[in-house]
């Protein structure tokens, strides 16, 4: 069991990904957790402040699947004490030939982005059928 607090420094994203950010300010990259079943990759992102009219998400000619979040969260003023830097969200993933850039499912709820990526049939494990 943990007993101290920890806290985890947003890392910001290097001045190459900014630079694609095609929004202004500083940049982070968004805590994700990555779940892999035969059928399908789930990246689920944090974007705290992040509309869902503010999230882009792209594949490239690469298979690299890009996620950009513009933070509209506005910071009060005179901040007693503050344990996060706000900013906007920069993320890419580099996706094999098994997944299928032309399935991609999303949702953005209470801050956090769930992105599903199906694998093509051809990819998925075949069940061989024993005969007696």
């Amino acid at each position: 069991m943990m007993t101290e607090i920890q806290k985890r420094e947003k890392q910001e994203v290097g001045t190459t990904a900014a630079e694609q950010m095609n929004f202004s300010g500083a940049a982070y990259s968004p805590d994700v957790d990555i779940y892999a079943s035969d059928d399908e990759v789930i990246f689920a992102v944090d974007l705290p402040g992040v509309n869902k009219g503010d999230v882009t998400i792209a594949v490239d000619e690469t298979n690299t699947l890009i996620i950009k979040g513009k933070n509209s969260y506005k910071e009060p003023e005179a901040a007693v004490v503050r344990q996060y830097n706000v900013g906007n969200y920069y993320r890419a993933f580099q996706l094999s030939d098994d997944y299928d850039k032309d399935n991609i499912s999303a949702r953005l709820e209470n801050g956090l982005l769930e992105v599903k990526v199906v694998k093509k049939e051809e990819a998925k494990p075949k069940k061989i059928e024993i005969k007696a």
